[in-house]
């Protein structure tokens, strides 16, 4: 049986005419706890945190609505009017692109439990958001610890010492690549499985979306042994690896206060954060099935399809369905090669041409750099001239 959130009171407190609240209650009864995304493969319902983020958003864009004089006496009365109104405005307030295109998701949602899809268009029909700088997910940094020079297992170690269950669910990240969620909320003794000759950890609280997944092990013997180590910390009462005298909310706060007295913060001693050891696990993998390098660690590009294998080994290891996903975390051969390519300077292209005699195509080869990017390049000289 899927959780549904406890809405109600969201709405009682939202500045709402009663009838609009009247129907709100009626849909999200219906309707909250149900997937919407086109790009979803999974029927599973939504997590707790995504529910709430589809009520909370709606109400304030509602409230929007009415605040800007909009005669809105029902939400089966949203018109396409209403919806670019509200964008133009979070483009007035200087809102990132992907923060507005998962707002008109939200929407998009809204449409279809009135059974009025049409009235919400896809993001890329609003010729008004190509204003806005694209979202790639495209990450150009590998932000494990062991990149930034950390010796894993001593910081763990040192952090354990302070606090042995925080040290314990940090290596439980390392292990399996989780968030920090799934981490504090996995359940150790329901979590291995055997099939097919091969062991799987499934993680299906603390999840994104709420979409359980089986990450495969790769690494059996040490990832057993953390496993059984794990069911040492384990709250007899919720099977967690949260302390029993704490909500989800206070461990929280606590894993990630003990972190920031160890230096482990964006701006502290190290420059990473746990989500680093998300990061790290993912690129091993990649290493581990591609035998090469992740882009952002400076692979060699593998074959096409031993990449692509890879690119959805990861994707899915993290809890994503799309073969992009991988982009944020271990990045894009294409992507770097462009970003190498655009820190050339002018003299270094001129110098490596005349070297190679005027051979355009070896000096793109030994430049790392397309032979398409430096014809442009070379424009761009001449008009400098």
């Amino acid at each position: 049986m899927s959780l549904m959130l406890q809405f109600h009171t969201y709405v009682a407190n939202a500045d709402l005419p009663k009838g609009i609240k009247q129907e709100l209650n009626t849909l999200f009864s219906a309707n909250l706890s149900k997937p919407y995304s086109r790009t979803r493969h999974s029927a599973a319902p939504l997590g707790i945190k995504t529910q709430s983020s589809r009520v909370v958003n709606l109400l304030a864009m509602l409230t929007e609505l009415i605040k800007a004089k909009f005669e809105i006496t029902s939400v089966y009365s949203i018109r396409e009017k209403h919806v670019e109104f509200l964008i133009k405005k979070w483009i007035d307030e200087g809102q990132e692109k992907g923060t507005i295109e998962n707002k008109i998701t939200y929407l998009g949602t809204l449409a279809s439990w009135t059974k009025r899809p049409n009235v919400v268009k896809k993001s890329s029909q609003y010729p008004i958001l190509n204003t806005l700088k694209k979202r790639t997910g495209i990450t150009f940094d590998d932000k494990s610890w062991t990149a930034a020079g950390i010796n894993v297992e001593e910081v763990i170690e040192q952090i354990a010492k302070d606090n042995v269950i925080i040290g314990m669910q940090l290596s439980l990240i390392v292990m399996f690549g989780l968030r920090v969620e799934e981490a504090l909320l996995l359940r150790p003794f329901n979590a291995l499985t055997l099939e097919g000759g091969s062991y799987y950890v499934t993680i299906e609280n603390g999840t994104k979306g709420g979409r359980r997944r089986k990450v495969e092990m790769h690494n059996v013997e040490k990832q057993i042994e953390v496993l059984e180590l794990a069911k040492k910390f384990v709250n007899g009462k919720s099977n967690t690896m949260i302390p029993l005298e704490f909500s989800l909310k206070r461990w929280k706060a606590k894993f990630y206060n003990t972190l920031v007295k160890h230096g482990l913060q964006k701006e502290g001693k190290y420059g990473v954060t746990a989500h680093g050891l998300r990061h790290q696990y993912l690129n091993d993998l990649f290493r581990h099935i591609a035998k090469t390098d992740s882009p952002v660690r400076g692979g060699e590009a593998p074959a096409p399809d031993m990449l692509r294998f890879a690119r959805q080994s990861v994707t899915e290891a993290a809890g994503h369905s799309r073969e992009s996903k991988a982009n944020a975390y271990i990045g894009s051969y294409r992507a770097m090669a462009v970003k190498t390519a655009q820190d050339l300077k002018d003299d270094e292209i001129l110098a490596k041409i005349k070297d190679c005699g005027g051979n355009k195509m070896k000096a793109a080869e030994e430049l790392g750099c397309s032979r398409s990017y430096l014809y442009k390049r070379l424009q761009f000289i001449d008009l400098l001239r």
